[in-house]
C-alpha cells in the first residue's frame, strides 16, 4: 500500500517497507525507519513496529497521527481486558477491534495500513489491515511502497516451518532489498519477534550487525 497525506490540496505519496512472517511457533516483524512525505524525508529514525502487550504487535504503514491512534486505543482495551478477565486478549481480537476501529472511521478514513500479529492458546497468527478495515489472515506479509521489492525477497524463501533464525534473516533481506530499491525507503531496520515461550523482543544494533553487513555491505559496530 502506497500511504497519502493532505497537504493543502495535494496528497503527497509517503513510502515505507513493513514485514510480517508467520515462522515455526513464533511470528517475526521488520521494518525501515525513513519517514517520508513525498519526496521530503521528516525523519530517518522513525518507528514503525511497536508492541501492543507482551504476546501482539503491530506494523504501521501510512498517516503516523492516525495509526498512533488507533494504538493508544488498542493498548488501552487489551489492558482493560487482562484487568477484566484476567488473562490475554486472542490475537484475532485485536486485529478485530483495530478492524472495527477503522471500518467505523470509513468516511473520514484514518490512513493507516496495518500488520497485526502474535501468538496466544492457538498458535502464532498474522493478520493485514486497510484503511477500511478489511482484514484477512496471512502467513506472509508486507506493506508501504516497497511491499513490492519485499515480496519478492519472501516468496523465493518462504516456508511455514522455518526456525526462528532463519525466519529473521529473511524479514530482514526482505526490508533491506526494498531499501537498496525503493527511495521512500531507507535508513535503518528495526526487526522483532513473538515465540511460544518468549514474549515480544527487539533485536539489538548488535544482534543485527552481521545482517546489516551481509544484506546492505554496512558496518554498524
Amino acid at each position: 500500500m502506497f500511504g497519502y497525506e493532505m497537504n493543502g490540496s495535494r496528497f503527497l505519496k509517503t513510502g515505507t517497507t513493513t514485514v510480517g512472517l508467520v515462522i515455526k511457533d513464533a511470528v517475526v516483524f521488520a521494518t525501515d525507519t525513513r519517514v517520508t512525505s513525498g519526496y521530503f524525508i521528516a525523519h530517518k529514525k522513525g518507528r514503525k513496529l511497536f508492541p501492543l502487550a507482551d504476546h501482539v504487535a503491530i506494523t504501521i504503514a501510512g498517516r503516523v497521527a492516525d495509526a498512533q491512534n488507533i494504538i493508544d486505543t488498542l493498548r488501552a482495551n487489551i489492558n482493560y481486558y487482562q484487568i477484566q478477565w484476567a488473562r490475554r486478549m486472542e490475537v484475532v481480537s485485536v486485529a478485530r477491534l483495530a478492524s472495527n476501529i477503522l471500518f467505523s472511521n470509513r468516511y473520514f478514513p484514518l490512513i493507516a495500513q496495518l500488520i497485526i500479529g502474535g501468538v496466544d492458546s492457538q498458535g502464532p497468527h498474522l493478520y493485514n489491515l486497510d484503511p477500511t478495515g478489511s482484514m484477512t489472515e496471512e502467513l506472509m506479509i508486507a506493506t508501504g511502497s516497497g511491499s513490492p521489492v519485499a515480496y519478492g525477497i519472501i516468496e523465493s524463501s518462504y516456508r511455514p516451518d522455518l526456525g526462528l533464525e532463519e525466519g529473521i534473516r529473511l524479514a530482514f533481506k526482505s526490508v533491506a532489498s526494498a531499501i537498496r530499491r525503493d527511495i521512500g525507503s531507507g535508513d535503518s531496520i528495526d526487526v522483532a519477534y513473538i515465540t511460544a515461550t518468549k514474549p515480544y523482543t527487539e533485536l539489538t544494533l548488535e544482534e543485527k550487525a552481521p545482517l546489516y553487513e551481509e544484506f546492505l555491505k554496512i558496518n554498524v559496530k
